[in-house]
């Protein structure tokens, strides 16, 4: 386990998943001290063993696609879906800050994403809907690049990988779908079971990691970068309240 966090820090993220993560990330940028407490063994939350997929109207990379897309649309999109449930103020938040995110992180931190073209909205054929491009995932990401700390890191669920390699969703799917009817696809697949092969035999694990796994350790990385100090085995007890206002926490660790 990581020494005790301080007594005090400017910003207390209670939680290791990408809210947590990003949260936390975005406040070190910004000059803050951060601790992120975790009361699990490991960081990610159920993130790491998630998809690992975003839905980002008018996101940076479906622009540089060429594919068109406006707020007006994703607004009309959202209102057909959410009916009596649609907030206004929090959609329009939504829509301006999303696209924000996204530049920011893939410009500066570890994070990279990659574009959903095919990946089409839960009802594209709904007012306001698209085919695809609003759906944006973490790009793979080499395990090494934690170091030691890979092993803070919470693995996959064993029951989506194959034999413990994770194959990311889409075009790298496809290919393990149809490995026994293209030579190309055939190709990619004993790439990607070679590589597997061995980061197996070196690290014990695959060090490849794609979707949910991919997003939790690229957000880690990026916020160990950033100084934000990690402590596992620290679940949060008891909030700590002055004047009406949350000020902090009480901590269980180790007993």
């Amino acid at each position: 386990m990581s020494a005790p966090g301080p007594e005090t820090c400017d910003v207390l993220v209670i939680g290791s998943g990408a809210g947590g993560l990003s949260c936390a990330v975005t406040a070190a940028h910004l000059g803050l001290s951060v601790l992120v407490a975790e009361k699990a063994e490991v960081f990610g939350g159920t993130t790491a063993r998630s998809g690992g997929w975003l839905w980002i109207p008018c996101n940076p990379l479906e622009a540089e696609a060429g594919m068109p897309d406006s707020p007006e649309e994703a607004r009309t999109y959202l209102k057909s879906e959410a009916g009596n449930f649609y907030d206004p103020d929090r959609v329009d938040a939504f829509l301006e800050a999303g696209p924000k995110m996204v530049e920011f992180f893939r410009t500066k931190t570890a994070m990279e994403f990659l574009l959903g073209p095919t990946f089409a909205d839960y009802h594209p054929d709904s007012d306001g809907g698209k085919d695809g491009g609003r759906s944006i995932v973490a790009a793979p990401f080499d395990g090494r690049a934690l170091g030691k700390d890979i092993r803070r890191l919470r693995p996959p669920l064993k029951e989506i990988t194959l034999f413990g390699l994770m194959i990311g969703t889409g075009d790298e799917l496809k290919h393990f779908f149809n490995a026994t009817r293209s030579l190309t696809s055939a190709a990619v697949v004993a790439k990607l079971l070679a590589r597997f092969g061995r980061d197996k035999a070196v690290h014990g694990r695959a060090m490849r990691l794609t979707n949910g796994n991919a997003l939790a350790g690229r957000l880690m990385r990026s916020a160990l970068d950033k100084g934000v100090q990690l402590q596992e085995r620290s679940g949060a007890v008891a909030l700590i309240e002055e004047d009406d206002r949350v000020v902090g926490a009480v901590l269980e660790t180790d007993g």
